[in-house]
């Protein structure tokens, strides 16, 4: 892959952004000992919130990398993937001594994110790269203990996901417009003085190629997790079983996301995903993807005997929320009800399904009938009308 310029003045990811994505290889291995490494649900809980905390500082630096498209950002990076590599460190920690730490990194970062774009540019797309309420909620955090500082970390997070899905791009124009008559009839500011509104809009192409590039990262922690695993274990026919058919899932997982994707996001239909809705939709995919690395991790320590609870769901549950977020995704893009009926519902239902009766079977018997449900769904991308279009282009949100 080729990158800054391409031949017609095409944008690839550049040696800097690239560099800059190593931080999510370190931060994805480090959130994802939060899922064996504490109780259940506590750790669950802890992966989905620190998780969401840092794919949504890399996203608004992503975004204003696209956007902006200048070279004299890299010292904002560098400090970013500083940043960045202090929450990931902080993660083992997060539950004793390094939670302020990760705290620190998130806000500053959240700060700097919002800093580093020029005066008059209003990220229209991405309002919440200039809105930084969500952050609140952490610093309060300083003076809480166990559940509380949780609890208002999951504020934090909440707001911000209210901003993603309700923040209209035509109305912070305006407010930011209201802003600018306030200081010339307030305050007498002179017009000629306060920089020119105008809206951020996202390179397209680009941003699609940066979020894909996520996916890579993510599915090749998953590569990680069972290679390590295998790794330590005498090689017999259950082990290789179990390797096997997580190599399978990874596979029919890769496929689904950029072949029959768009942006790493699976099965979209034929119509046009606003930018908002593909990036919220990419959060929830790389997440699910993250959840499965470790589901299959954890089979290939254990692949002997049944899989245990804990194994079965992470890896039923992460492909559960993954065939949902297909379900949304071809919803809103006008992909055919009968045909949703024909490759999603039956695969969500049966993963569903297999976690809760599941129990007994061996974790080689769920990756391979997982990966089955996957292949199915490429199956079906093969011959169902508006899906083998890679030609899709997500539209602004006005």
């Amino acid at each position: 892959m080729s990158t800054g310029e391409g031949p017609a003045g095409e944008r690839h990811a550049s040696w800097s952004e690239l560099f800059f994505d190593l931080v999510v290889v370190a931060g994805i291995i480090q959130l994802s000992h939060l899922l064996d490494g504490t109780s259940a649900w506590e750790g669950l809980v802890l992966f989905g919130l620190l998780y969401l905390a840092f794919w949504t500082t890399w996203v608004c630096f992503t975004v204003y990398g696209n956007v902006e498209s200048r070279s004299d950002w890299t010292p904002s990076l560098v400090v970013a993937m500083l940043g960045l590599g202090v929450m990931a460190a902080a993660v083992p920690g997060i539950l004793t001594r390094h939670a302020d730490a990760f705290i620190v990194a998130y806000v500053f970062l959240r700060w700097l994110g919002g800093w580093v774009w020029p005066r008059g540019r209003v990220v229209v797309d991405w309002p919440l790269a200039q809105i930084g309420v969500g952050i609140l909620p952490w610093l309060i955090s300083f003076w809480f203990e166990g559940y509380a500082r949780y609890a208002l970390w999951a504020a934090g997070i909440a707001f911000d996901l209210l901003v993603i899905l309700t923040a209209s791009g035509h109305r912070l124009m305006q407010r930011a417009q209201a802003r600018v008559e306030r200081l010339v009839r307030r305050h007498g500011t002179p017009r000629h003085t306060l920089p020119a509104l105008e809206p951020a809009r996202p390179d397209l192409p680009h941003l699609t190629e940066r979020l894909g590039l996520y996916v890579i990262i993510v599915l090749g922690e998953g590569v990680i997790q069972i290679t390590r695993a295998a790794s330590a274990e005498a090689w017999d026919g259950p082990l290789v079983a179990t390797w096997l058919g997580s190599f399978v899932l990874l596979f029919a997982l890769w496929t689904m996301s950029l072949l029959h994707g768009y942006g790493g996001v699976p099965k979209l239909g034929p119509g046009e995903p606003t930018v908002r809705a593909t990036l919220a939709l990419h959060c929830l995919t790389t997440g699910a993807l993250a959840v499965a690395a470790a589901g299959m991790g954890l089979a290939n320590e254990h692949p002997h005997g049944a899989a245990g609870p804990e194994t079965r769901w992470l890896l039923c549950g992460a492909v559960a929320l993954y065939f949902v977020v297909g379900l949304v995704a071809a919803g809103a893009t006008g992909a055919d009800p009968r045909a949703t009926l024909v490759w999603g519902v039956p695969c969500l239902a049966g993963t569903l399904a297999l976690g809760v009766a599941g129990d007994g079977l061996d974790g080689a018997w769920i990756l391979w009938l997982l990966a089955a449900a996957l292949c199915w769904q490429i199956a079906a991308a093969q011959w169902m009308p508006g899906f083998t279009d890679r030609d899709r282009v997500i539209r602004s949100t006005h």
